[in-house]
């Protein structure tokens, strides 16, 4: 039973992890079922999957954001969710009381259950602990795509909640898995009963392989969204330095994803098309046709943040440009798979030289020398494998 706040049809990077659960778990083992919120009707296509949308029925809920969203009412909605979230109002309404209750319904007393609970947000956790104290043969993984204690994005007046629930975590469930290893590593010096913490990273979800395929115009795809201090402002300055000194009038930005509060310089408002938030496949059809994918993190305190549209990036095996912390696994990864440029985030001149070499790439129609063996064991269906050897595990004890 997977217990988690996005699944399809939410479109959402975190939404592709758990589906990725959900659609690779060995069906010749086990029955697999979805508890997630979502108000509206579900198309289930997987028939071997059996899902479970929950209507969030809450009287406070939070605001979503577009591209047509105005300044004004961009601002409106974020200073309306701050409030709720200062208010600590769940993202999921009331969700944990109706999941639980859902639960109870599908488990079997006389089945091996393994309850696999997902954040953010974190109240997926309070109700895989509930089912697991009220079900002696429930065996718990708690799987946490962000850092929960040490997360710089958590609002100051949340934090004390998420050491709360790491620590639940840590003492109540049979094991952890995380997506990168800087993550595992900060778990296990806490893990004093010796739990399995597993890095199980994301992936990508179609077959790769390596296109010769090149645009009229030189186009570069950002998939995401910007929030915090992950900004593309210092991309923007080169990018300005490199159109100003390449003359490159054949240029496509296109932003892929809510950018509604990014400001878009004059020197590059012609160039740009936004798109807001498209299905996966969509998206992925997008990024494979480009000429070059824009990675953008900054550093922080926070190691091991790959981001999720990274292995999509590796996936499409177009060259990556790379705007990040150059200490971190990202830079690492891509550098390991030999699949982009990669330029630290604050250094304008190594940002213009990534831009210009996959320029380069373009003018002259050719392609990377990538890493192809290792790009393809970040296919999510080898991750979900990881996925299942840590279920076994927990029964064979």
């Amino acid at each position: 039973i997977i217990i988690t706040s996005y699944y399809p049809p939410i479109i959402s990077v975190a939404s592709n992890r758990i589906h990725s659960f959900a659609k690779y778990l060995d069906k010749n083992e086990f029955e697999v079922n979805v508890i997630f919120p979502f108000n509206g009707k579900v198309e289930n296509n997987d028939h071997a999957v059996n899902v479970f949308p929950i209507n969030n029925s809450s009287l406070f809920k939070y605001c979503s954001f577009d591209k047509n969203t105005n300044f004004f009412l961009h601002k409106s909605k974020a200073l309306w969710n701050r409030f709720l979230m200062l208010l600590n109002v769940p993202h999921t309404g009331n969700f944990e009381k109706q999941a639980y209750k859902k639960a109870k319904e599908i488990i079997k007393p006389e089945a091996d259950t393994i309850i696999i609970s997902t954040s953010p947000y974190i109240e997926t956790h309070f109700i895989a602990k509930k089912l697991k104290e009220n079900f002696s043969k429930i065996r718990w993984i708690a799987d946490l795509r962000d850092a929960l204690s040490n997360n710089p994005y958590i609002p100051t007046n949340q934090l004390n909640m998420h050491h709360h629930i790491e620590d639940i975590i840590l003492s109540y469930a049979d094991a952890v898995s995380t997506v990168s290893l800087p993550i595992v590593k900060d778990l296990e010096t806490k893990n004093d009963r010796k739990i399995p913490i597993t890095e199980i990273r994301n992936g990508f979800d179609f077959e790769a392989r390596l296109r010769f395929q090149f645009n009229e115009r030189f186009t570069l795809v950002y998939a995401g969204t910007f929030y915090a201090n992950r900004t593309p402002e210092t991309f923007f300055e080169a990018l300005k330095l490199v159109l100003k000194e390449h003359q490159l009038s054949d240029l496509r930005l296109v932003f892929l994803g809510n950018t509604s509060g990014v400001k878009i310089p004059d020197e590059l408002f012609a160039f740009v098309e936004r798109y807001d938030k498209v299905p996966y496949n969509n998206a992925i059809n997008i990024i494979q046709n480009a000429d070059g994918l824009l990675l953008i993190h900054p550093p922080t305190a926070y190691r091991g943040v790959y981001t999720g549209k990274l292995f999509d990036y590796l996936g499409a095996m177009r060259p990556i440009i790379a705007v990040v912390d150059k200490t971190d696994v990202a830079a690492e990864l891509i550098k390991d798979c030999n699949a982009g440029f990669v330029a630290d985030f604050n250094d304008i001149d190594e940002i213009k030289t990534a831009i210009t070499e996959t320029y380069k790439l373009w003018l002259n129609k050719q392609t990377l020398a990538y890493n192809q063996e290792l790009i393809l064991m970040h296919h999510r269906a080898y991750q979900v494998k990881i996925l299942e050897h840590l279920i076994r595990q927990l029964y064979n004890e």
